[in-house]
């Protein structure tokens, strides 16, 4: 071969270098295709199953672009705020709350109460931009000592975040303005975290009043999900009212915006956070973006929820009987302001309740003593009829009606009395007013059981005393299993709140005196 006269440009040299000039394009267009970001000249978007970066369906259709972000200062800075009720630091990150205590409360350690996640990279009350993990870089400037204005700026997208604090409120006032013009800013998010404390596990004899839980008040409907060993993942939409918080403290933001958000819950156990975000998407270029929110953090006091936003109230729950709960503890309250005793006002409260109760419990006690006058028939009538219980049971019937006798009369009470007990169950174990209140002597906290187990036992011993003196009609194997009621309420009450036990009690001596006035007044005689 005469490589001298051969040129570079031959056949076989042209064709190599076309056929990797179309690979190297056809390789490009490829890799455009399946990450345009990737070589569109801008960031990638990194993907997260986390619900509190990940952009809402809204955001993903309306608008594809993604907001630029602003540059980050060197360092964050805090700008703090301090009253009689609370003190908190206001982070530039986001204008999010960081460091918020309640001084007026310590914690069963005996800490002043601090409310939030400490370790959460997400700050309560933060504002970021929907779809981002970060939030705003403002400049805080603090105008008066409860009002605090930040501006930040994203692109061409100015946003203006005012704070006006109401410390003996607990509340926090917002309004966010963004103004400008930008096809990339698609809303703002605002979020609430708590810190998830382990699950306390319970039994009949051992109940827990301790728990954590999320609640939602949403398109006329709402949602309360109590924190279990599960994580939780859960939307919602149309959000009016959103909290996370725990037996007796709660974070909540009330929306006043006429942009109604959606709200994203997230409760991750190996993080120990529980995390709600609160997302304002744009549905309206054409009109100014602007948000009003409120946002209370503190205890869970019915009066103070009231006072900031009737709907707010619902975040304390008291169960079944929610609403009798509720005239429950308004009473109690009145006879506080009275006596200035918590333990006192339980008391004058039982024996209102017993009083409201007194004509059912004559009724009952009537309906007793006749039953028991006619006993000998009905023995009669139980002998002569043994062989026909049908027969029996209408004799039997006849004779009670002859003698305007009515055999549920004595249950009347107890049935009366149930939905109260289950709503003071409720209020005396769930109620911030007695949350550390002291009653006196030994008791130095309403919410907690008694510490030596006093009042457990007086009670017990005050309900077998009621039953001796109470006059039955049952035979005496059934008499037997009946004295032991007050053994086992005994073992029911130990663990639970000294403020139930204590109306427990008083609700028991009164039984006895009322059955000892009772018993001094003539029997009912029956006519043959």
């Amino acid at each position: 071969m005469n490589n001298e006269n051969q040129s570079f440009l031959d056949t076989r040299t042209l064709m190599a270098v076309l056929l990797v000039g179309l690979t190297f394009v056809g390789w490009q267009m490829y890799m455009q295709k399946k990450y345009p970001d990737a070589t569109s000249g801008r960031k990638a978007i990194v993907s997260s199953t986390s619900l509190i970066t990940a952009a809402p369906s809204v955001a993903v259709r309306d608008v594809t672009p993604e907001a630029p972000m602003p540059a980050r200062p060197a360092s964050e800075k805090l700008t703090h705020f301090e009253s009689d009720t609370l003190t908190f630091d206001i982070s530039s990150r986001g204008m999010g709350i960081k460091t918020f205590r309640i001084l007026k409360y310590k914690s069963r350690s005996g800490e002043v109460v601090e409310l939030g996640h400490p370790e959460e990279n997400m700050l309560p009350l933060e504002t970021r931009l929907l779809g981002r993990s970060e939030g705003l870089q403002f400049q805080v400037e603090q105008v008066n000592p409860t009002l605090f204005v930040g501006r930040a700026t994203i692109g061409n997208i100015h946003v203006t975040k005012t704070m006006e604090v109401i410390p003996d409120k607990y509340l926090l006032n917002f309004k966010v303005v963004a103004e400008g013009a930008d096809d990339m800013f698609v809303g703002l998010t605002t979020a609430m975290t708590e810190e998830v404390e382990p699950v306390a596990s319970g039994n009949l004899l051992q109940p827990q009043f301790a728990k954590q839980e999320f609640y939602i008040d949403y398109a006329d409907t709402k949602d309360r999900i109590a924190f279990g060993k599960d994580d939780v993942q859960k939307s919602w939409s149309r959000v009016k009212v959103a909290s996370v918080g725990s037996q007796f403290f709660t974070q909540a933001i009330v929306d006043k915006s006429s942009i109604m958000p959606d709200a994203k819950a997230q409760l991750n156990h190996q993080g120990k956070a529980a995390d709600l975000l609160l997302q304002y998407p744009v549905l309206n270029r054409s009109i100014n973006f602007e948000l009003a929110y409120s946002a209370f953090v503190g205890p869970k006091s019915l009066v103070l929820l009231r006072d900031v936003d009737e709907n707010l109230a619902h975040v304390v729950d008291f169960g079944f009987f929610n609403w009798i709960g509720r005239h429950i503890l308004d009473l109690l309250r009145a006879f506080y302001e009275m006596v200035g005793n918590w333990g006192i006002a339980i008391i004058c409260m039982t024996v209102v309740v017993r009083l409201l109760v007194l004509p059912v419990n004559i009724y009952s006690y009537k309906s007793m003593r006749a039953m028991q006058a006619i006993q000998p028939q009905i023995k009669a009538l139980r002998e002569q009829y043994k062989d026909d219980q049908a027969k029996q049971q209408r004799e039997m019937m006849a004779l009670m009606k002859a003698h305007k006798v009515n055999p549920v009369g004595s249950c009347l009470p107890v049935l009366l009395q149930f939905p109260i007990f289950i709503a003071l169950y409720q209020v005396l174990g769930n109620s911030i007013e007695l949350y550390q209140a002291p009653f006196g002597l030994w008791i130095h906290d309403l919410s907690l059981k008694d510490p030596f187990y006093i009042l457990p036992v007086l009670m017990g011993l005050t309900m077998f005393v009621q039953q001796k003196i109470t006059p039955n009609t049952m035979d005496p194997a059934q008499a037997k299993i009946l004295l032991m009621m007050p053994l086992m309420f005994t073992f029911f009450m130990v663990s639970l709140p000294s403020g139930l036990t204590l109306y427990m009690l008083v609700g028991a001596v009164f039984s006895v005196a009322q059955q000892t006035y009772f018993m001094k007044q003539s029997p009912v005689v029956a006519s043959n």
